[in-house]
Order: structure tokens, then C-alpha cells, then sequence
């Protein structure tokens, strides 16, 4: 393995490290029944991936229903948006979410290549299939996302363990081609 891939290679881990939960206490103005909690984790009560955006003071919680957008400083819900045509498979690598340098959310689908790009400020959502480029016949969707220094965006095939480099303007996603796929195709973190 080269030096500049072991240097990709830390650098997605070291990024994906960062991918978990974050602890902290909103309530939903709904109702008492959609409270969040307030140790509110991935994996727990359905939520998949919570991400904070600390120019907007907001945080984002993608579940297995919808993704929420709450004012962190009001402990408010601004918004919950359904995705459309979203499922999420069971059994293969979850969905993740990343916030681009504008703040906006790209969420990834986990049973087809589709991702959903969520406007920081309209919070207008777009959903985009990905072509694979040159491997159109396979038929899998995204679990890890990353965004790597020069703004693209890495995904992690939800089963084999394969990079894509995604180009989420041109619906399309090339293989990275550096040797096998990863054994341990849900995160970036265990890479021997």
C-alpha cells in the first residue's frame, strides 16, 4: 500500500471516528411523546446518525423515519422532514448523514445509491440516484459518507466493503480503485 493511500486511508478514519453520537437534550415541541432524549445516541429510539452544525447552532437527527433539524440554543424543533422514496434495509450498513461547508445534510440511501442533499437554509431537499459508473448492474446503496479536504464526498458501499468517489451534482459515483474492498464495510475506523 502506497504512502499517499495510507494517508487517505487515516484521514477517513480519522473523520469517521467522529461519526457517532453527541449528547444533547432537545425537546420537541410536539408533544410529550416525541421528546428527545436526553443522552439522544445513534442506535437508540430508531435514530440512525446525529450530526451538529456549530455555525448554525443546530443539530441534526437522521432516524429510521425522518430526519429533524432542532435549534440547539432554543431546544426547539425547527423542522422534521420526511425523505422521500427513503427505506432503510436492515441487516447491511445503516444510512449515515455528513454537513457540507455550507451546513447543508447529504444523506445517504443504504438499499439503492440515492442520496438527499437538504439545504442548510431553505431546507429544501433534493434527492439524487447515483449512477455507478461502470458497474451499473450492482445494486447497492451507501453506508459511510465522508468529505475529504478538497470537498469530495467518499461513500461506503452498505455491503462489500467498496469506495466510491461520489459526484453528487453529476449523479455519479466511480469506484475507488485501490485494491480490495474493506472488511469491515460499516466504518473507516478498524482498517488494518
Amino acid at each position: 500500500m502506497s504512502s499517499g493511500m495510507k494517508r487517505w486511508i487515516l484521514v477517513l478514519a480519522a473523520t469517521m471516528a467522529g461519526c457517532g453520537s453527541e449528547s444533547n437534550g432537545v425537546a420537541d415541541p410536539v408533544g410529550p411523546a416525541l421528546v428527545v432524549p436526553v443522552a439522544y445516541k445513534a442506535g437508540e429510539q430508531g435514530v440512525l446518525r446525529v450530526r451538529t452544525d456549530g455555525a448554525r447552532d443546530r443539530l441534526w437527527v437522521l432516524s429510521v423515519n425522518d430526519l429533524r433539524i432542532y435549534d440547539r440554543a432554543r431546544k426547539q424543533l425547527i423542522r422534521r422532514i420526511a425523505l422521500p422514496s427513503w427505506s432503510v434495509a436492515r441487516f447491511i450498513c445503516p444510512p449515515d448523514m455528513v454537513l457540507d461547508g455550507s451546513g447543508s445534510a447529504i444523506v445517504s440511501g443504504n438499499a439503492q445509491a440515492k442520496l438527499w442533499r437538504i439545504d442548510a437554509d431553505t431546507l429544501e431537499v433534493k434527492e439524487r440516484e447515483i449512477r455507478l459508473y461502470e458497474r451499473e448492474q450492482w445494486d447497492v446503496g451507501f453506508g459511510a459518507l465522508t468529505l475529504v479536504a478538497d470537498g469530495s464526498l467518499l461513500a461506503l458501499s452498505s455491503t462489500g466493503g467498496w469506495l466510491w468517489n461520489v459526484n453528487v451534482d453529476a449523479g455519479t459515483a466511480r469506484l475507488w480503485n485501490w485494491g480490495t474492498p474493506l472488511l469491515n464495510a460499516c466504518d473507516l475506523t478498524h482498517i488494518e
